[in-house]
């Protein structure tokens, strides 16, 4: 093994320590960025350095972020994340038909994978407006991760765009019994109203995020795209999962089967967690790299304070394999961005008087 070799295969270490401890990814990026130039290309390390950066950059940068992803998947064409990763930066930029097409090739590698169905069903759904075609990969995606109101909501509302109103509502109804949001009530009043294609999509889209090429379009290509009509406007970002809100929701899931808490117990911290990631995977923040142990052991201990449950820090943070340090120091940091209480009437599900 020559040096350079031995260098790299440092510096990864060094990376993953980094992660695994939840530092602030602006001290990592450099490290990975040095990676990238150091490891030999198509190696393990190089493909590494691309793959993170690429996942890291996704909704602050998509176009750059795209690049890393399309190195990868140069050496490792069958590489799912890569693949989704893609399909998440054609998105916010707004080539909706390339991540379609890229959503297709990571579920060609992991066909199991609920949020790449998801993700695939709602754009087809909502950014290209053929729902008939949406309505089995939400399907798929549904039966594999009901408890998430996310899923239920797009997959309710392809049913409805479909004419399936009554199949919509028990679907949105399941949901809504476990945890509700304004976007369930939104879209349960839609479909009361028989889902008028007038007052179609009641989930909040944001527009899609500038890109480079974007920002360098005459404004010719910008009074087109103004034109475009309704249904190709960007889905929502809350919507579409990135690889950090799936991997929370997932990790959370598993850490959450170990810990004796009910199911109401379970479903805040599933609405815990959304307000968490405005904080630890902002685009723009700070944090925005959090690892995803450390905050789904965060968000559970959370539910643990504010309901008074008998458990130790240490207890919670051995359901997600994550060290005690790890656990404070994001708990601390979560207490304080949400102002979070014991007893507090956001989150507890036990009223004392």
């Amino acid at each position: 093994m020559d040096a350079r070799t031995q260098q790299a295969q440092e510096l990864r270490r060094q990376i993953e320590w980094t992660l695994a401890r939840a530092v602030d990814p602006s001290d990592v990026l450099p490290m990975l960025h040095r990676l990238a130039r150091l490891a030999v290309d198509g190696s393990d390390e190089n493909l590494f350095a691309h793959l993170h950066l690429a996942e890291l950059l996704v909704e602050r940068d998509p176009w750059r972020a795209a690049l890393y992803a399309k190195r990868v998947l140069a050496h490792r064409p069958d590489d799912d994340r890569g693949w989704a990763t893609l399909a998440l930066c054609q998105t916010l930029l707004g080539n909706y038909r390339f991540a379609v097409s890229a959503y297709h090739h990571a579920l060609t590698s992991a066909p199991k994978n609920p949020w790449y169905a998801h993700n695939l069903g709602h754009l087809l759904d909502v950014a290209l407006g053929q729902a008939r075609d949406a309505v089995g990969w939400l399907k798929r995606a549904y039966q594999s991760a009901a408890y998430s109101g996310e899923v239920a909501a797009s997959y309710a509302h392809a049913l409805a765009r479909v004419g399936r109103i009554a199949e919509a509502r028990k679907v949105l109804g399941r949901a809504m019994k476990r945890t509700a949001s304004r976007e369930h009530t939104a879209m349960l009043r839609w479909l009361e109203q028989g889902a008028p294609a007038d007052k179609d999509h009641p989930l909040p889209r944001p527009a899609p995020v500038p890109s480079l090429a974007s920002r360098e379009r005459d404004d010719s290509d910008d009074d087109a795209a103004r034109s475009r009509p309704k249904r190709d406007e960007a889905p929502s970002r809350r919507q579409l999962r990135s690889p950090v809100v799936a991997e929370l929701d997932a990790v959370l899931a598993r850490g959450l089967a170990n810990l004796p808490l009910d199911a109401k117990q379970r479903a805040r911290a599933k609405a815990l967690a959304r307000d968490a990631l405005s904080y630890f995977s902002r685009p723009t923040g700070a944090r925005g790299g959090a690892a995803v142990q450390a905050v789904a052991a965060a968000v559970a201990y959370a539910i643990v304070y504010v309901d008074h449950v008998p458990l130790t820090q240490a207890e919670v943070a051995a359901c997600f394999r994550v060290g005690v340090a790890s656990l404070r120091g994001r708990f601390s940091e979560l207490r304080a961005h949400l102002d979070l209480m014991p007893g507090d009437a956001r989150y507890a599900t036990l009223r004392r008087r």
